[in-house]
């Protein structure tokens, strides 16, 4: 037992208008701010996102969108606040992990994480949060004291994640015997098999999924929620059967994957259809709530393509920044080929477009009319009638165009029709920040 008392913790805070809002809930929030007051529990939030944050970019599992960043914070939210309290109380008597952090263990459970990249988390996010509490410590005691306090924070916080450690062992094992058991982990873990092309009775399967895979045409959905609070607040399960139907399917088969995201799929005898404003007029219902649609495909190899290509939107949605509800495979195509790489996307944009792409009204009209032309097999009249304007405005368009790119439109068609695919779906904003932080890669 440490025989000081380090309350200097209560010292702690970010600048003002900085808080960020806290995920744990009022049990494990309430006691906290009784003991240490607000603003050195609003460090310790600061402090339990920014591990979140590091974490996620460590163990690309845990995933990057603010629902999971929101569930990893319980744990690391919640390991902030019991490390401050035990240095406050001088205490090591902590608890070992709390309810927040349970409800984080159980979503890692069902989606697959095994423990080890969890424990590996732990021992990593441990470090940082020794870091930041040391370093606290030399700034905020006098130096006189500075080797008791030090001894006093090393103590608690390594007593306490080794508690922490074992609990987290526990839990999951206790999770994992309930998940088991369940007809969704059935489920579950016969949707990995066929992923993972080992299904090899396909009867048996469709029992178990009670979901039909031959001789049907599938659709694939990933939907995930934005923050914890949008899933909590609309049922995934009734958005996506909503969407499936919207889109003629029969039968469906959804998934949930963790507490934010859900994978889904439906098929019918008939061909189904991705296209039309039902499919989005359904997610407007709902704030927070985003969907990638695979194309249609056939069979049991269908329905793993329609997957994989639903998966291959939210990546590329996620990592260009677009902040669109639902966008389907068939209209990004070509962009979840290009788009992997921002950073050489935005210069090829450049490299092809030139002074064509600035970001000013007149020269997007341009763009816009460029585009329409290309798609239109240069047809000035197609392209008047669809803009509603004259065709000389076409025409001149089309020459200043060719003026900005410093050649005719009949050269480098290809690569002039992809930039300018680009451009249109990748915000100046996004582009900006992706470059600083992929200039490395270059």
């Amino acid at each position: 037992m440490a025989v000081h008392q380090g309350h200097w913790v209560r010292q702690l805070r970010v600048e003002p208008g900085t808080q960020i809002a806290p995920v744990c809930s009022p049990a494990v929030l309430g006691p906290a701010i009784e003991q240490v007051g607000q603003d050195a529990i609003d460090w310790a939030i600061a402090l339990g996102h920014t591990i979140a944050v590091r974490a996620a970019e460590v163990s690309p599992r845990f995933g990057k969108g603010p629902a999971q960043i929101a569930t990893l914070r319980l744990g690391t939210e919640s390991a902030a606040i019991i490390a401050m309290l035990g240095i406050d109380s001088g205490s090591i008597d902590t608890p070992a992990i709390t309810e927040d952090t349970i409800r984080a263990i159980q979503d890692y459970v069902h989606r697959g994480i095994p423990l080890p990249t969890i424990w590996a988390s732990v021992r990593q996010g441990h470090a940082w949060l020794a870091e930041a509490y040391m370093r606290a410590c030399v700034e905020h005691v006098p130096v006189a004291e500075q080797p008791t306090q030090l001894q006093l924070a090393v103590e608690v916080l390594f007593n306490f994640v080794d508690r922490f450690s074992e609990a987290i062992g526990r839990e999951y094992g206790l999770e994992h015997e309930r998940w088991v058991m369940t007809t969704v982990a059935a489920r579950d873990e016969m949707v990995r098999t066929i992923l993972a092309g080992d299904c090899g009775d396909v009867p048996a399967a469709e029992n178990i999924l009670h979901y039909s895979l031959a001789h049907r045409t599938h659709i694939g959905v990933v939907l995930w929620a934005d923050s914890s609070k949008a899933a909590e607040d609309s049922a995934l399960h009734k958005i996506a059967v909503a969407l499936l139907h919207a889109a003629g399917a029969e039968q469906t088969l959804l998934i949930p994957y963790g507490r934010s995201s859900m994978y889904a799929w439906g098929n019918s005898a008939r061909p189904l259809s991705v296209a039309g404003d039902e499919l989005a007029s359904v997610l407007d219902k709902y704030n927070g709530v985003r969907a990638a649609i695979g194309d249609t495909h056939t069979g049991l190899s269908g329905f793993v393509a329609t997957h994989q290509e639903a998966l291959e939107v939210r990546e590329m949605i996620e990592t260009l920044g677009m902040r669109d509800k639902l966008i389907d495979f068939t209209s990004v195509h070509l962009l979840t080929l290009l788009a992997h790489n921002p950073a050489r996307a935005r210069r090829f944009v450049r490299m092809e477009l030139g002074a064509l792409a600035a970001d000013e009204p007149q020269v997007a009209e341009l763009r816009k009319t460029v585009a329409a032309y290309l798609r239109l097999k240069r047809s000035p009249l197609a392209v008047a009638n669809e803009l509603f304007v004259v065709r000389n405005t076409v025409s001149y368009r089309i020459k200043k165009a060719e003026e900005l790119l410093g050649r005719s439109l009949d050269e480098r068609t290809l690569e002039t029709w992809v930039a300018l695919t680009l451009k249109e779906v990748l915000p100046p904003d996004v582009i900006e920040a992706v470059d600083i932080h992929s200039a490395e890669k270059l």
